[in-house]
């Protein structure tokens, strides 16, 4: 059976979160969503033309998205990966519909954190809330808490304190509540341990292009044996027109867990009549891949995709990028 899975039904996800734009905040990291049009499976869209105001991104649903990678399905962990040396909560951790929304988190080895949700309704998929910060984790009695953190909840402009606390199963499941500020508590979870923890990344996997059948929507990079890139993103690409250099590393260096380091100096390439290039202040990000296999008439197909999160000076998310392969 198909996994219904956030990272599956986003072959796509370009977030922007501008200080000073369409009437956003300043000093605070406010700002607001960048847009993005859905692309059918048969062929990219033109690109969109330009929104007066900044709306909410929309991705890909999972009818649209390849299967470039038709090898085994992963069952059991690489070794190597998340899975087989990390701890019970680091790793991709996917929150599937039970709530109304999916998502996608990524927690380290001390337990920073960085993730987004998206309503779990067919179609488009726009951003339902950002957050990143830090959990604390009380493996001898199964909780967690979160330490500190900010959540960017649409249409909301602005970034307020993430709270919550609940309990985990290590490598299983992970559920509670959160709140923004001083609002009402909200479910959150419960999350489910991904398929992406069992996975060993190493250079050989991160080596090559990628991009994919986006490329002409968002951008693509090309990732040498060393970890070093080069690229662009799009005209269309709701971050403007950027040339791309950096490094994508394990953010453990010698190991291949699913958690990477991206270095990332951005230049602007926009000529005249393109926007100009939103990046150029980002320079350091965290970045996992993506993997999404499903098993039909005992055919496994797998496809992958290398998500990147970045933050500004003041710690908020300003940007994300999804490259497929």
């Amino acid at each position: 059976m198909k996994k219904q899975v956030i990272a599956k039904a986003v072959a796509l996800l370009a977030i922007g979160v501008l200080h000073g734009c369409g009437g956003g905040g300043g000093g605070g990291g406010g700002g607001a969503f960048l847009p993005i049009a859905a692309a059918p499976a048969a062929a990219p869209p033109a690109p969109p033309a330009p929104a007066p105001e900044p709306q909410p991104p929309a991705v890909i649903p999972p009818e649209a998205a390849s299967s470039t990678d038709p090898t085994a399905c992963i069952t059991a962990p690489q070794p190597g990966s998340t899975a087989a040396v990390g701890n019970g909560y680091e790793g991709v951790w996917h929150q599937p519909a039970t709530n109304g929304s999916n998502g996608l988190m990524l927690l380290g080895a001390t337990g920073d954190a960085v993730g987004f949700t998206v309503p779990a309704s067919a179609g488009t998929y726009p951003i339902e809330s950002l957050f990143h910060g830090s959990f604390n984790f009380d493996t001898a009695n199964l909780a967690w808490q979160i330490a500190s953190g900010k959540v960017n909840e649409y249409p909301l402009a602005t970034w307020g304190a993430l709270s919550g606390s609940g309990t985990f199963v290590p490598k299983t499941t992970l559920d509670g509540s959160y709140a923004e500020a001083a609002g009402a508590p909200k479910p959150f979870g419960p999350w489910k341990y991904e398929i992406e923890n069992s996975l060993a990344v190493d250079s050989a996997l991160l080596t090559g292009a990628w991009g994919g059948f986006m490329t002409q929507i968002l951008g693509s990079i090309n990732i040498a044996s060393d970890g070093s890139f080069t690229g662009s993103t799009a005209t269309s690409s709701p971050m403007g027109a950027c040339a791309l250099t950096g490094s994508v590393l394990p953010r453990d260096a010698g190991t291949l867990k699913n958690n990477l380091r991206v270095t990332l100096n951005s230049t602007d390439a926009a000529q005249a009549g393109q926007k100009s290039c939103a990046m150029v202040a980002l320079q350091d990000g965290t970045a996992f891949v993506d993997v999404n296999q499903s098993t039909t008439d005992g055919v496994c197909k797998r496809s992958m995709s290398l998500y990147m999160f970045f933050k500004d000076a003041t710690g908020n998310q300003l940007a994300s990028l999804s490259f497929p392969k």
